[in-house]
Protein backbone atom coordinates (compact mmCIF):
# COMPACT_ATOMS: atom_id res chain seq x y z
CA UNK A 1 0.00 0.00 0.00
CA UNK A 2 2.88 2.29 0.93
CA UNK A 3 4.66 1.46 -2.15
CA UNK A 4 1.46 2.14 -4.25
CA UNK A 5 1.09 5.54 -2.30
CA UNK A 6 5.10 6.47 -3.57
CA UNK A 7 4.26 5.71 -6.78
CA UNK A 8 1.26 7.96 -7.64
CA UNK A 9 3.29 11.20 -5.89
CA UNK A 10 5.53 10.13 -7.88
CA UNK A 11 3.34 10.08 -11.06
CA UNK A 12 1.78 13.58 -9.94
CA UNK A 13 5.06 15.37 -9.42
CA UNK A 14 6.22 14.12 -13.20
CA UNK A 15 2.77 14.98 -14.33
CA UNK A 16 3.58 18.83 -12.55
CA UNK A 17 7.00 19.24 -13.96
CA UNK A 18 5.92 18.21 -17.78
CA UNK A 19 3.24 20.81 -17.43
CA UNK A 20 5.87 23.48 -16.20
CA UNK A 21 8.02 22.58 -18.94
CA UNK A 22 5.26 22.78 -21.43
CA UNK A 23 4.17 26.65 -20.27
CA UNK A 24 8.37 27.62 -20.70
CA UNK A 25 8.54 26.26 -24.12
CA UNK A 26 7.40 27.67 -27.63
CA UNK A 27 6.83 25.58 -30.95
CA UNK A 28 9.13 25.88 -33.54
CA UNK A 29 8.11 25.73 -37.10
CA UNK A 30 8.52 21.96 -36.88
CA UNK A 31 6.52 21.45 -34.12
CA UNK A 32 9.10 20.89 -31.57
CA UNK A 33 9.22 22.70 -28.30
CA UNK A 34 11.95 25.44 -27.20
CA UNK A 35 12.95 26.54 -24.33
CA UNK A 36 12.11 30.77 -23.29
CA UNK A 37 15.16 32.11 -22.28
CA UNK A 38 15.51 33.24 -18.52
CA UNK A 39 16.60 36.58 -19.87
CA UNK A 40 13.36 37.34 -20.61
CA UNK A 41 11.87 37.61 -16.81
CA UNK A 42 14.21 41.01 -16.05
CA UNK A 43 11.92 42.61 -19.16
CA UNK A 44 9.32 42.04 -16.79
CA UNK A 45 10.38 43.65 -14.46
CA UNK A 46 12.04 46.72 -16.50
CA UNK A 47 8.49 47.23 -17.88
CA UNK A 48 7.14 47.42 -13.96
CA UNK A 49 9.69 50.08 -13.63
CA UNK A 50 8.75 51.98 -16.15
CA UNK A 51 5.19 51.92 -15.28
CA UNK A 52 6.19 52.21 -11.79
CA UNK A 53 8.80 56.13 -12.78
CA UNK A 54 5.78 56.86 -15.44
CA UNK A 55 3.39 56.43 -12.21
CA UNK A 56 5.94 58.82 -10.38
CA UNK A 57 6.25 61.01 -12.86
CA UNK A 58 2.42 61.27 -13.32
CA UNK A 59 2.12 61.87 -9.27
CA UNK A 60 5.09 64.44 -9.73
CA UNK A 61 3.40 66.47 -12.26
CA UNK A 62 -0.08 66.38 -10.46
CA UNK A 63 0.68 69.33 -8.57
CA UNK A 64 2.16 71.57 -11.62
CA UNK A 65 -1.40 70.51 -13.56
CA UNK A 66 -3.18 71.48 -10.66
CA UNK A 67 -1.82 75.03 -10.06
CA UNK A 68 -2.75 75.13 -13.92
CA UNK A 69 -6.04 74.28 -13.56
CA UNK A 70 -6.42 76.37 -10.77
CA UNK A 71 -4.93 79.61 -12.41
CA UNK A 72 -7.16 78.96 -15.35
CA UNK A 73 -10.07 78.68 -12.70
CA UNK A 74 -9.16 81.72 -11.03
CA UNK A 75 -8.90 83.49 -14.87
CA UNK A 76 -11.96 82.17 -15.75
CA UNK A 77 -13.66 83.86 -12.48
CA UNK A 78 -11.57 86.98 -13.13
CA UNK A 79 -13.25 87.37 -16.64
CA UNK A 80 -16.53 86.62 -15.23
CA UNK A 81 -16.19 89.22 -12.72
CA UNK A 82 -14.80 91.52 -15.35
CA UNK A 83 -17.87 90.82 -17.51
CA UNK A 84 -20.54 91.14 -14.74
CA UNK A 85 -18.88 94.27 -14.01
CA UNK A 86 -18.88 95.45 -17.64
CA UNK A 87 -22.55 94.48 -17.92
CA UNK A 88 -23.78 96.55 -14.76
CA UNK A 89 -21.69 99.33 -15.59
CA UNK A 90 -23.15 99.31 -19.34
CA UNK A 91 -26.76 98.65 -17.57
CA UNK A 92 -25.84 101.81 -15.35
CA UNK A 93 -25.23 104.20 -18.01
CA UNK A 94 -28.44 103.16 -20.08
CA UNK A 95 -30.38 102.89 -17.12
CA UNK A 96 -33.02 106.25 -17.45
CA UNK A 97 -32.10 108.50 -14.99
CA UNK A 98 -34.59 108.80 -11.86
CA UNK A 99 -33.92 112.59 -10.88
CA UNK A 100 -36.30 115.04 -12.59
CA UNK A 101 -34.68 117.53 -13.86
CA UNK A 102 -34.57 121.54 -12.47
CA UNK A 103 -38.06 123.65 -13.28
CA UNK A 104 -37.42 126.15 -16.04
CA UNK A 105 -39.32 128.56 -13.54
CA UNK A 106 -41.01 128.46 -9.60
CA UNK A 107 -44.47 129.79 -9.09
CA UNK A 108 -46.00 131.46 -6.14
CA UNK A 109 -49.93 131.69 -5.73
CA UNK A 110 -51.23 134.61 -5.91
CA UNK A 111 -54.16 136.39 -6.66
CA UNK A 112 -55.62 139.61 -8.36
CA UNK A 113 -57.09 141.46 -10.94
CA UNK A 114 -54.71 143.64 -13.24
CA UNK A 115 -55.26 145.55 -16.52
CA UNK A 116 -52.87 145.34 -19.43
CA UNK A 117 -50.61 148.35 -19.67
CA UNK A 118 -49.80 147.45 -23.18
CA UNK A 119 -51.39 145.44 -26.18
CA UNK A 120 -49.20 142.15 -25.67
CA UNK A 121 -49.33 138.16 -26.50
CA UNK A 122 -49.39 135.78 -23.23
CA UNK A 123 -47.23 132.64 -24.00
CA UNK A 124 -47.36 129.28 -23.04
CA UNK A 125 -44.16 129.59 -21.44
CA UNK A 126 -43.20 131.66 -18.04
CA UNK A 127 -39.77 132.61 -20.81
CA UNK A 128 -38.52 135.05 -22.87
CA UNK A 129 -39.48 134.50 -26.52
CA UNK A 130 -41.79 131.33 -25.50
CA UNK A 131 -44.63 130.76 -28.30
CA UNK A 132 -47.48 133.51 -27.96
CA UNK A 133 -51.32 132.26 -27.48
CA UNK A 134 -53.54 135.19 -27.16
CA UNK A 135 -53.33 139.13 -28.23
CA UNK A 136 -54.63 141.13 -25.08
CA UNK A 137 -55.34 144.55 -25.41
CA UNK A 138 -54.21 147.70 -23.41
CA UNK A 139 -56.92 147.76 -20.54
CA UNK A 140 -57.99 144.54 -20.71
CA UNK A 141 -58.15 142.69 -17.42
CA UNK A 142 -56.80 139.43 -16.36
CA UNK A 143 -56.74 136.94 -13.31
CA UNK A 144 -53.73 136.49 -11.90
CA UNK A 145 -53.16 133.13 -10.17
CA UNK A 146 -49.27 133.10 -9.59
CA UNK A 147 -46.05 135.00 -9.84
CA UNK A 148 -43.17 133.37 -11.44
CA UNK A 149 -39.61 134.18 -10.45
CA UNK A 150 -38.58 134.51 -14.34
CA UNK A 151 -40.76 137.60 -14.45
CA UNK A 152 -44.07 136.52 -15.29
CA UNK A 153 -47.47 136.42 -14.11
CA UNK A 154 -49.82 133.38 -14.37
CA UNK A 155 -52.96 134.07 -15.66
CA UNK A 156 -56.40 132.28 -15.22
CA UNK A 157 -56.17 130.10 -18.49
CA UNK A 158 -52.38 129.17 -17.79
CA UNK A 159 -50.16 131.10 -20.06
CA UNK A 160 -48.19 133.65 -19.02
CA UNK A 161 -47.91 137.27 -18.87
CA UNK A 162 -44.73 139.40 -18.34
CA UNK A 163 -45.34 141.43 -14.94
CA UNK A 164 -44.30 144.69 -17.28
CA UNK A 165 -47.05 144.74 -19.27
CA UNK A 166 -49.40 144.44 -16.24
CA UNK A 167 -50.61 147.27 -14.65
CA UNK A 168 -52.93 147.61 -11.09
CA UNK A 169 -54.34 150.86 -12.33
CA UNK A 170 -56.31 151.38 -15.33
CA UNK A 171 -54.40 153.13 -18.27
CA UNK A 172 -56.01 156.58 -19.22
CA UNK A 173 -56.28 157.70 -22.72
CA UNK A 174 -56.97 161.33 -23.27
CA UNK A 175 -57.75 163.23 -26.57
CA UNK A 176 -56.28 167.36 -26.66
CA UNK A 177 -55.96 169.30 -29.06
CA UNK A 178 -52.66 170.64 -30.19
CA UNK A 179 -51.15 173.48 -28.50
CA UNK A 180 -49.62 176.79 -30.65
CA UNK A 181 -46.83 179.00 -29.38
CA UNK A 182 -44.60 181.60 -30.85
CA UNK A 183 -41.54 180.46 -32.34
CA UNK A 184 -39.14 182.01 -30.52
CA UNK A 185 -36.02 180.04 -31.90
CA UNK A 186 -34.25 179.52 -35.79
CA UNK A 187 -33.07 176.23 -36.65
CA UNK A 188 -29.75 175.47 -36.07
CA UNK A 189 -27.71 172.20 -37.88
CA UNK A 190 -27.51 169.26 -36.42
CA UNK A 191 -24.73 166.72 -35.52
CA UNK A 192 -24.05 164.07 -37.55
CA UNK A 193 -24.03 160.65 -35.78
CA UNK A 194 -21.92 157.68 -37.37
CA UNK A 195 -24.95 155.38 -37.91
CA UNK A 196 -24.55 152.00 -35.76
CA UNK A 197 -23.91 149.20 -39.13
CA UNK A 198 -22.54 146.67 -36.32
CA UNK A 199 -26.19 146.03 -34.79
CA UNK A 200 -26.60 142.81 -34.71
CA UNK A 201 -29.79 140.87 -35.12
CA UNK A 202 -31.72 139.50 -32.01
CA UNK A 203 -30.94 136.19 -31.07
CA UNK A 204 -34.12 134.60 -31.82
CA UNK A 205 -35.09 136.97 -34.73
CA UNK A 206 -33.72 138.28 -38.04
CA UNK A 207 -34.62 141.80 -36.73
CA UNK A 208 -32.78 143.75 -33.90
CA UNK A 209 -35.25 143.93 -31.37
CA UNK A 210 -36.93 147.16 -30.07
CA UNK A 211 -35.84 146.75 -26.51
CA UNK A 212 -39.37 146.10 -25.53
CA UNK A 213 -41.24 142.56 -26.72
CA UNK A 214 -44.73 143.75 -26.97
CA UNK A 215 -43.74 145.73 -29.71
CA UNK A 216 -41.67 143.65 -31.64
CA UNK A 217 -44.23 141.18 -31.17
CA UNK A 218 -46.51 143.78 -33.32
CA UNK A 219 -42.93 145.00 -35.95
CA UNK A 220 -41.44 142.22 -36.92
CA UNK A 221 -44.42 140.48 -38.85
CA UNK A 222 -45.55 143.73 -40.35
CA UNK A 223 -41.74 143.85 -41.29
CA UNK A 224 -41.90 140.33 -43.15
CA UNK A 225 -44.38 141.37 -45.28
CA UNK A 226 -42.97 144.81 -46.90
CA UNK A 227 -39.25 144.16 -46.82
CA UNK A 228 -37.55 141.66 -48.82
CA UNK A 229 -34.04 140.86 -49.95
CA UNK A 230 -33.80 142.46 -53.41
CA UNK A 231 -34.93 145.80 -52.15
CA UNK A 232 -32.04 148.49 -51.86
CA UNK A 233 -31.41 150.51 -48.63
CA UNK A 234 -33.86 153.45 -49.96
CA UNK A 235 -36.61 151.28 -51.17
CA UNK A 236 -36.85 149.36 -47.65
CA UNK A 237 -37.41 153.19 -45.79
CA UNK A 238 -39.61 154.30 -48.28
CA UNK A 239 -41.63 150.67 -48.02
CA UNK A 240 -42.10 151.08 -44.04
CA UNK A 241 -42.73 154.93 -44.58
CA UNK A 242 -45.32 154.19 -47.09
CA UNK A 243 -47.02 151.51 -44.36
CA UNK A 244 -47.18 154.11 -41.73
CA UNK A 245 -48.86 156.96 -43.24
CA UNK A 246 -51.88 154.46 -44.12
CA UNK A 247 -52.73 155.64 -40.64
CA UNK A 248 -54.69 158.29 -39.70
CA UNK A 249 -53.53 161.71 -37.96
CA UNK A 250 -55.81 162.50 -34.62
CA UNK A 251 -54.52 164.51 -31.93
CA UNK A 252 -54.27 163.05 -28.26
CA UNK A 253 -52.02 162.18 -25.60
CA UNK A 254 -50.82 158.81 -23.61
CA UNK A 255 -50.43 158.61 -20.36
CA UNK A 256 -47.92 156.29 -19.39
CA UNK A 257 -48.13 154.44 -16.05
CA UNK A 258 -44.98 155.59 -14.15
CA UNK A 259 -43.63 151.98 -14.12
CA UNK A 260 -43.59 151.73 -17.55
CA UNK A 261 -41.61 155.07 -18.26
CA UNK A 262 -39.16 153.18 -19.81
CA UNK A 263 -40.85 151.91 -22.80
CA UNK A 264 -42.44 155.52 -23.35
CA UNK A 265 -40.92 155.50 -27.15
CA UNK A 266 -42.15 151.81 -27.39
CA UNK A 267 -45.64 152.86 -26.53
CA UNK A 268 -46.17 155.66 -28.71
CA UNK A 269 -45.42 152.94 -31.73
CA UNK A 270 -47.53 150.03 -29.97
CA UNK A 271 -50.58 152.90 -29.66
CA UNK A 272 -50.61 153.78 -33.09
CA UNK A 273 -50.60 149.89 -34.10
CA UNK A 274 -53.29 149.56 -31.57
CA UNK A 275 -55.82 152.34 -32.25
CA UNK A 276 -54.92 152.99 -36.15
CA UNK A 277 -54.04 156.69 -35.65
CA UNK A 278 -51.83 158.69 -33.35
CA UNK A 279 -49.93 162.05 -33.11
CA UNK A 280 -46.16 162.72 -33.60
CA UNK A 281 -44.73 160.76 -31.56
CA UNK A 282 -46.66 157.53 -32.47
CA UNK A 283 -45.74 158.15 -36.25
CA UNK A 284 -42.04 158.77 -35.72
CA UNK A 285 -41.35 156.25 -32.97
CA UNK A 286 -42.92 153.39 -34.91
CA UNK A 287 -40.33 154.53 -38.26
CA UNK A 288 -37.84 154.72 -35.45
CA UNK A 289 -38.43 150.83 -34.03
CA UNK A 290 -38.82 149.32 -37.55
CA UNK A 291 -35.81 150.72 -39.15
CA UNK A 292 -33.74 150.06 -36.51
CA UNK A 293 -34.82 146.65 -36.46
CA UNK A 294 -33.29 146.23 -40.00
CA UNK A 295 -30.37 147.99 -39.20
CA UNK A 296 -30.27 151.54 -39.44
CA UNK A 297 -29.36 154.11 -36.47
CA UNK A 298 -32.77 155.88 -36.51
CA UNK A 299 -32.67 158.55 -34.46
CA UNK A 300 -36.18 160.42 -32.60
CA UNK A 301 -35.65 163.78 -32.13
CA UNK A 302 -38.25 166.16 -30.18
CA UNK A 303 -38.59 169.81 -31.16
CA UNK A 304 -41.18 171.88 -32.59
CA UNK A 305 -42.59 172.47 -36.04
CA UNK A 306 -43.62 175.68 -37.54
CA UNK A 307 -47.52 176.34 -38.55
CA UNK A 308 -48.86 178.12 -41.79
CA UNK A 309 -50.76 180.08 -39.77
CA UNK A 310 -47.85 181.50 -37.66
CA UNK A 311 -46.11 180.37 -34.61
CA UNK A 312 -44.72 176.95 -33.89
CA UNK A 313 -46.15 173.37 -32.26
CA UNK A 314 -44.47 170.62 -30.05
CA UNK A 315 -42.92 167.92 -32.55
CA UNK A 316 -41.10 165.00 -33.37
CA UNK A 317 -39.02 163.58 -36.46
CA UNK A 318 -36.89 161.33 -37.01
CA UNK A 319 -33.55 161.69 -38.18
CA UNK A 320 -30.80 158.85 -40.29
CA UNK A 321 -27.45 159.64 -41.96
CA UNK A 322 -26.41 158.29 -44.91
CA UNK A 323 -23.21 158.52 -46.20
CA UNK A 324 -22.39 161.37 -44.03
CA UNK A 325 -25.66 162.98 -45.14
CA UNK A 326 -28.74 163.30 -42.59
CA UNK A 327 -31.70 163.28 -43.46
CA UNK A 328 -34.67 164.06 -41.99
CA UNK A 329 -38.26 161.43 -42.55
CA UNK A 330 -41.43 162.64 -41.23
CA UNK A 331 -44.34 160.67 -41.60
CA UNK A 332 -46.64 162.40 -39.37
CA UNK A 333 -46.24 165.95 -41.35
CA UNK A 334 -46.89 164.18 -44.35
CA UNK A 335 -50.07 162.58 -43.21
CA UNK A 336 -51.00 166.30 -42.37
CA UNK A 337 -49.60 167.64 -45.97
CA UNK A 338 -51.27 165.58 -48.18
CA UNK A 339 -50.11 164.40 -51.71
CA UNK A 340 -49.94 168.10 -52.69
CA UNK A 341 -47.61 168.92 -49.90
CA UNK A 342 -43.90 169.01 -49.94
CA UNK A 343 -43.08 164.89 -49.28
CA UNK A 344 -40.58 164.71 -45.55
CA UNK A 345 -39.16 161.68 -47.15
CA UNK A 346 -35.46 161.46 -47.10
CA UNK A 347 -35.02 165.04 -47.09
CA UNK A 348 -32.19 166.93 -45.61
CA UNK A 349 -32.16 170.32 -43.84
CA UNK A 350 -31.00 172.54 -46.33
CA UNK A 351 -34.45 171.85 -48.35
CA UNK A 352 -36.77 171.90 -45.60
CA UNK A 353 -35.06 172.64 -42.52
CA UNK A 354 -36.82 176.16 -42.31
CA UNK A 355 -39.66 174.18 -41.07
CA UNK A 356 -38.29 172.62 -37.71
CA UNK A 357 -36.85 174.09 -34.87
CA UNK A 358 -34.87 172.31 -32.46
CA UNK A 359 -35.47 173.57 -28.34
Amino acid sequence: MRNIRTAAIALTLLTAISAVSGCNSTADSNGSSQPVSISEAPQETSDTDSRIDTTANSAQTTPTQASEETSAVTATATTTAITTTAVTTTIAATAPQTTKPAPEWTETKASDKMYLAVSCYSRKKALLGAETVKLYNINDIVTVTAITDTGYYKIKDGTFIHSDYLSKEKVVIQTTAATTTTATTTPKPVATKKPEKDKKPDKNSKYVSSGYEPLDDIIFPILDSIITGKQTDTQKLKAIYDYLIKYSYTERVVLIPQSLSEYSEQLYAISLFEKGYGVCYDFTSAFKYMSRAIGFDTRMIYGRHTNPSGGSSEHTWAELDINGTTYIFDPAIEMLIGPNGSTRFMRTYGEIGKYYIFV
